[in-house]
């Protein structure tokens, strides 16, 4: 074992499950980086915004509950809130009430905001190409994705079933970055 290193970070055994954890959050950041660069070079988006618009596009009729967002994209609601605001004042979406109920509003894209949507679609296709897939055979994309999913699918499953204790109060003066990446929108 490397001296000084945990055991749990080395790869003496196999990868263990927290040194793959770990991986899977670097290259987590270095995707998000990379993607966040191209996308606030060509359309002015972090990818935590893009993310938020191009799923906010994909709902029907383009329009779709702040919750419902927050779910899809395991942002906090206040977060998706945080990025809807920085949407609406650069026009690329609209809030309205809900015709279901109109005690809620929903968020709708607006015509501008579907141009720039998919001109982020085709950022975000090309930093997968570039970043992510040309690392990878189809196949190891396919089993991890279908991995990535069964993970989000059990972690999912657990805080429904059996929800964490709740945490003590945090130090005054530690703010917690909850809106998914921290970059501006």
């Amino acid at each position: 074992m490397a001296e000084g290193r945990p055991r749990a970070l080395t790869r003496e055994a196999g990868l263990s499950p927290v040194a793959a954890t770990l991986s899977l959050f670097q290259a987590q950041r270095l995707l998000a980086s990379a993607l966040d660069r191209r996308l606030l070079a060509a359309v002015g988006l972090s990818s935590s915004a893009a993310e938020v618009l191009v799923r906010l596009g994909a709902g029907p009729d383009g329009s779709r509950g702040i919750g419902d967002l927050a779910e899809d994209t395991c942002f906090s609601k206040s977060g998706v809130s945080r990025i809807m605001d920085r949407l609406e004042r650069r026009q690329l979406v609209t809030r309205r009430t809900s015709p279901e109920d109109r005690r809620h509003t929903v968020m709708e894209v607006t015509a501008f905001g579907r141009e720039v949507m998919w001109e982020a679609l085709a950022i975000m296709q090309l930093a997968a190409e570039e970043d992510f897939a040309r690392y990878l055979s189809d196949t190891d994309i396919s089993h991890l994705a279908e991995r990535l999913d069964q993970v989000v699918a059990g972690i999912r499953g657990a805080e429904v079933q059996d929800p964490i204790a709740p945490r003590p109060p945090r130090p005054s003066g530690h703010k917690v970055d909850t809106d998914g990446g921290g970059g501006v929108g």
